[in-house]
C-alpha cells in the first residue's frame, strides 16, 4: 500500500503534488504549531516569572539579613554602654532617690540608641535584681524576665531570635506583632551576669520590606515559620493564620524554587525561599493566568494571522506552482555549488517528471566533468614530476665533472691516498642518488648523502670550508625525498660561502617537533639581500628549465610530495649568514609508496 501511494506520488505532476500537498501539510503545521508555540512559550514565561520571583524573594532575605545584623549591633552597642554597664553592675541599693536616677541614667541610655533606628520598636532590659528598664515610650510592660531567664537555662551567651508574637508592652495605643532578639549579657569587669536584653521590630516593618515589590497584579509575598503559621504579612487579618491545609504547604517545608499547584479552582505559582535565620520561609504567589496573559493574546493575533497568511499563500500556490517547486530550488541550489567548485555532489530526486530526467542528465554530466578535471589534474602533475626528475638530472654531470677536476688535480700532486679517498666518497654518493631508482629515502640515507658530498668538496676547499651535523636519533626513523638537502648545501656554498673571507661554516640539525620533522640548515657566509629574498620563493609563471636547481625547486618539490603546508623557510642577514627551515611529514619509513614510473627510471 505504502509503495502504491509513492509510486502514484512521484507519477503527479509538479503542479497537483505541489497543490494537494501544501493545502494538507500547512493545515497540519498550522495545527501543531499553535499548539507547540503556546506551550513553549508559556513554560519560557513561567520559567522566567520563577527566575524574577526567586529574584525578589532573595531580595526579601536581604533586607531581612541586614535588619537583623544591625539588631544584633544596636544590641551590643546597648549591653557595652558604659552607663548601662555601670548602674547594672553597681551594688543593689534601698535609697528610692538612686534607684530612681538609676533607672533614668539606663533608660536615657537605651532612649538614644532607639530613637534614631526607625526599624527598632522598643528596647527593654531585665537586670539580675528583676528591675526593668525600657527605652521610653512604652507603657503597661509586662515583666517576663522569668521567662526570658529559662531561654538562657544553659551556658548560651548569644543572641536567640523569638517568632512573630504580641509585644509585652503597649505603644501608641496598644499592643502589636513584633520580633524580638534577646540576648544575656556580663558585666565587662568580672563576667558576672547582668541580666537580658529584648530589642522588638516591628511586623510592620518587616512587612513593609516586601510590600511595595510587585510579582503580579494580584501576586503576594508573606512569610511562614516551619509550623505552617503565617509570621507576616501585608494583610493584617491573615497574620498567625495557618496555611497547614493549603496544598502547597508540605511543599514549601521541605523545597526551594517554584512550583505550579492549583488554589481555589485556578493554577497558581509558587515559589518559596528558606530564611534559616529565623526558621522562616518567604512564600511567592503568583496566578498563572496573569504570567501568561501576554502569551493568550499573542496566540489569538498569531492565529487569526497565520489563517490569513495561509489562504493567501494556497491561493498563490495554485497560481505559480510551475515556477515554485522544490525539485527546482533543489536543483539550483546544486547548480550553484557545482559554480563554486564543488564537484562532490549528486541530485537525489525520485521525481520521474521532466524534472527528474533533467536532475539524472545533470548527474551524468557532473560525473564527466570530475572525471576530466581529475585526468587533467593527474597529467599536470606527471608532467611537473618529470620536468624536475630533468631538473634533478642536471645536477650529476656538473657535479661529477667537478669532482673529476679535483681528483686530475690530486693526481699532478701525487696525492694518491687523497685520490683514493675521494673516489670512494664518490662512489657512496651516487651509490646514495642512484637508490634502487626510488624518490623516497630514510632520512638517514639522505645525512649519509649530504655528507659525502661535503666530504668531496672539502678536497676542493681544503679548511675554507667546515661543516657540523647536530641530527636527534628520533629523525632517522622518518623518510623524506632523495637529494633534499644536497642543493641547500650546495646554494649555500655557492652564493654564500664561495665569496667569504675566513673559513665558511655550514650547520645542519634535523629534530621533531609537534609530529613534523623541522630541518636547518644555517650558513655563515654573505647572506641576502631583502630584494633577492622575497623573489626567491615567490611563484614563477615561466618554464622550469629556465629556474637553476635550488630552493625555489626542492620548496616545490617537497609541496609536490607532501602537499601545501610543507616547504621552505628562509632567513638571512646580509653579511651575517642564511637559515633555510624545511617542514616535512613525520611518515615512518617505509610509509610513503612511491610510483612504479621510478623503477622504469
Amino acid at each position: 500500500m505504502k509503495n502504491r501511494v509513492l509510486d502514484y506520488y512521484y507519477s503527479l505532476s509538479v503542479n497537483k503534488k505541489i497543490t494537494r500537498s501544501f493545502m494538507t501539510v500547512l493545515s497540519l503545521l498550522l495545527i501543531l504549531l499553535s499548539v507547540f508555540t503556546y506551550r513553549v512559550s508559556s513554560a519560557i514565561l513561567i520559567d522566567k516569572a520563577i527566575e524574577n520571583t526567586e529574584q525578589n524573594l532573595r531580595l526579601v532575605s536581604e533586607k531581612l539579613e541586614i535588619i537583623l545584623d544591625n539588631s544584633e549591633n544596636y544590641s551590643k552597642i546597648a549591653i557595652t554602654n558604659n552607663s548601662v554597664q555601670r548602674y547594672l553592675s553597681a551594688p543593689p541599693t534601698s535609697d528610692p532617690l538612686e534607684n530612681y536616677n538609676r533607672s533614668v541614667e539606663v533608660s536615657n541610655a537605651l532612649a538614644d540608641i532607639v530613637d534614631s533606628k526607625t526599624f527598632v520598636d522598643g528596647m527593654l532590659i531585665y537586670d539580675r535584681n528583676g528591675h526593668l528598664y525600657d527605652s521610653g515610650g512604652l507603657k503597661n510592660v509586662r515583666n517576663v524576665n522569668d521567662e526570658y531567664v529559662r531561654t538562657f537555662s544553659g551556658s548560651t551567651y548569644g543572641p536567640v531570635w523569638k517568632d512573630t508574637a504580641k509585644s509585652n508592652y503597649e505603644k501608641e495605643g496598644g499592643t502589636h506583632p513584633v520580633v524580638s532578639l534577646l540576648q544575656k549579657f556580663n558585666t565587662a569587669k568580672d563576667g558576672s551576669p547582668l541580666g537580658v536584653i529584648q530589642l522588638s521590630i516591628d511586623e510592620r516593618y518587616i512587612a513593609d520590606q516586601y510590600a511595595r515589590i510587585n510579582i503580579g497584579h494580584s501576586g503576594e509575598i508573606f512569610i511562614v515559620n516551619k509550623q505552617g503559621t503565617i509570621a507576616s504579612h501585608s494583610d493584617k487579618s491573615r497574620l498567625y493564620a495557618s496555611i497547614g491545609q493549603e496544598p502547597y504547604y508540605s511543599w514549601v517545608i521541605g523545597h526551594e524554587g517554584g512550583r505550579t499547584f492549583s488554589l481555589n479552582g485556578e493554577d497558581n505559582l509558587v515559589v518559596a525561599r528558606t530564611y534559616p535565620r529565623l526558621n522562616w520561609i518567604i512564600v511567592g504567589i503568583v496566578p498563572i493566568k496573569e504570567i501568561t496573559r501576554d502569551n493568550q493574546i499573542l496566540m489569538e493575533k498569531t492565529f487569526y494571522l497565520s489563517l490569513i497568511f495561509v489562504v493567501s499563500a494556497i491561493v498563490l500556490t495554485i497560481l505559480i506552482a510551475r515556477s515554485i517547486t522544490r525539485p527546482l530550488n533543489q536543483i539550483k541550489k546544486t547548480v550553484k555549488s557545482v559554480q563554486e567548485g564543488n564537484l562532490d555532489v549528486w541530485l537525489e530526486l525520485k521525481e520521474r517528471d521532466e524534472i527528474g530526467a533533467l536532475a539524472r542528465e545533470f548527474n551524468k554530466m557532473v560525473v564527466r566533468t570530475k572525471t576530466l578535471m581529475e585526468n587533467m589534474v593527474e597529467e599536470q602533475k606527471k608532467k611537473k614530476e618529470y620536468e624536475l626528475a630533468v631538473m634533478q638530472s642536471q645536477i650529476n654531470p656538473h657535479f661529477l665533472y667537478n669532482t673529476l677536476e679535483s681528483i686530475c688535480a690530486l693526481a699532478d700532486l701525487k696525492r694518491n691516498a687523497d685520490i683514493v679517498n675521494i673516489v670512494n666518497q664518490l662512489a657512496l654518493f651516487y651509490r646514495g642518488v642512484l637508490s634502487k631508482g626510488s624518490h623516497i629515502i630514510s632520512m638517514e640515507d639522505e645525512i649519509i648523502i649530504t655528507q659525502t658530498y661535503l666530504e668531496i668538496l672539502k678536497v676542493r676547499y681544503g679548511d675554507r670550508l667546515d661543516s657540523r651535523f647536530e641530527i636527534d636519533d628520533n629523525v632517522y626513523k622518518y623518510s623524506t625525498i632523495k637529494l633534499l638537502l644536497q642543493p641547500i648545501v650546495e646554494n649555500s656554498i655557492n652564493h654564500g660561502l664561495r665569496n667569504k673571507r675566513g673559513k665558511g661554516l655550514i650547520r645542519i640539525q634535523a629534530y621533531v617537533l609537534d609530529g613534523k620533522v623541522r630541518i636547518e640548515v644555517s650558513d655563515n657566509g654573505t647572506g641576502i639581500t631583502p630584494q633577492r629574498l622575497r623573489q626567491i620563493l615567490k611563484p614563477d609563471p615561466g618554464h622550469y628549465r629556465t629556474k637553476s636547481f635550488g630552493l625555489k625547486s626542492t620548496d616545490e618539490r617537497i609541496k609536490l610530495y607532501f602537499g601545501s603546508e610543507y616547504g621552505l623557510e628562509i632567513d638571512s642577514v646580509p653579511g651575517e649568514g642564511t637559515t633555510v627551515r624545511m617542514t616535512l611529514p613525520a611518515i615512518e619509513n617505509g610509509g610513503i609508496p612511491h610510483d612504479s614510473s621510478d623503477d622504469r627510471r
